[in-house]
């Protein structure tokens, strides 16, 4: 009989990798909650669904945990920096190739050619140059951080991401509200809005990304940004970004019961529906 023996690396990847169905507590919100409701999507990642009267508010939290093969990838749709696509049409396209979980919509762009408005990296190629904007970036390890950017030839500094998309203005920094939130743009900009964010917590180990339904009372209002970012702050977020809101907000994933089936789990405010955007961020089952 023949006896292969694994290498310790490949058992350390193995455990690392091994199904392990956990729901982080939620940290106490910031205000009173009416309705809640958890599901797990994939080994860990959990989509929460909240509601308050007070706001009202319609709040879709994804925690996913970057420790337990999961990854975060921009996505543009197309090769080139232009276009305007669905969210769900780019994860519908990557789960051709990727075990898709869920994603959200991500940078501003431009509502005549769909070019974003900040920096894009997909894959290490650089799509959109940076600007002054702030950038949600994660680099060749998958590890999350939020900072301005600047290019030096044909590389960023202070490091070459490995994805990255553009969003405005950071919303919590080192565990505090930062304090030109509420002067980070018009006064309908700073305003209820539908949101999406994102946010760094646990170290890096985890990622929070958030939507929040607007413009449909008296189901939902939105939230201003200094709302956002008391809810971001209040979720455990050390560090957090608003990414692209108002009709653009979309928060899509993978029905686990319907074999990975994409379904749009909040309401987009376009009377439409579903907008076409910019680019998008996905959550991929990925060990690194």
């Amino acid at each position: 009989m023949q006896h292969r023996h694994l290498s310790l690396a490949t058992v350390v990847a193995l455990i690392a990798c091994a199904p392990r169905v956990t729901v982080p507590p939620l940290a106490p919100l910031p205000f009173p909650v009416d309705t809640t409701r958890t599901r797990v999507l994939a080994d860990g990642v959990v989509h929460r669904f909240f509601y308050s009267r007070q706001g009202p508010w319609a709040v879709h939290v994804l925690d996913v945990d970057l420790s337990r093969c999961n990854t975060i990838i921009a996505v543009k749709g197309a090769d080139s920096a232009a276009g305007r696509i669905k969210t769900t049409t780019m994860l519908r396209a990557l789960s051709a190739t990727e075990q898709v979980i869920a994603g959200v919509n991500a940078d501003f762009f431009s509502l005549a050619t769909g070019v974003p408005v900040g920096l894009l990296v997909v894959n290490g190629t650089l799509l959109t140059p940076p600007t002054s904007a702030p950038v949600l970036a994660f680099d060749s390890s998958g590890a999350p951080v939020i900072a301005t950017f600047n290019r030096f030839n044909e590389r960023l500094l202070p490091l070459h991401p490995r994805d990255a998309v553009g969003g405005r203005p950071v919303l919590v920094r080192d565990s505090a509200i930062v304090v030109t939130v509420d002067s980070a743009g018009s006064a309908s900009f700073v305003a209820r809005n539908p949101r999406t964010a994102a946010g760094i917590a646990a170290n890096g180990k985890r990622l929070l990304f958030v939507v929040v339904d607007g413009r449909q009372l008296p189901y939902s209002d939105g939230m201003s940004l200094r709302e956002l970012a008391t809810l971001m702050r209040g979720l455990g977020a050390r560090d957090a970004i608003n990414l692209d809101g108002g009709g653009s907000s979309t928060f899509v994933y993978a029905e686990p019961d319907s074999g990975g089936a994409l379904r749009i789990a909040n309401r987009p405010s376009d009377k439409e529906g579903e907008r076409t955007v910019g680019d998008a961020l996905a959550v991929i089952r990925r060990c690194r």
